[in-house]
């Protein structure tokens, strides 16, 4: 019966410390463990704004680069199909001379 009562006892004691720990919350080093991963956290959050502006950056520069590459296409063409125009037409007038 001695040990019954000592597991109770134990027991009892076990709930008891647990209930205390409910009641004062988490120990100090647990609060300078929170802030650290916190402020691990933050810069983390910090780093990767940082990384997404500079791919928003990257972003804009090929944006850019795109229009121009697309000016640059459009002037070849008309600069292309104007001179084929050019060219028809002094052969099709060179034929004509030749034939009729």
């Amino acid at each position: 019966m001695a040990a019954s009562g000592q597991d109770d006892e134990l027991a009892a004691l076990r709930d008891e410390v647990e209930r205390l720990r409910e009641l004062v919350g988490p120990s100090e080093q647990s609060y300078v463990d929170l802030r650290r991963d916190l402020l691990a956290a933050r810069d983390a959050a910090k780093g990767a704004e940082a990384a997404a502006g500079v791919l928003r950056g990257q972003v804009a520069e090929l944006h850019v680069e795109l229009a121009r590459a697309r000016q640059d296409q459009d002037h070849f063409q008309r600069i292309v199909s104007s001179r084929l125009r050019l060219g028809a037409g002094r052969l099709g007038r060179s034929l004509r001379a030749r034939f009729f």
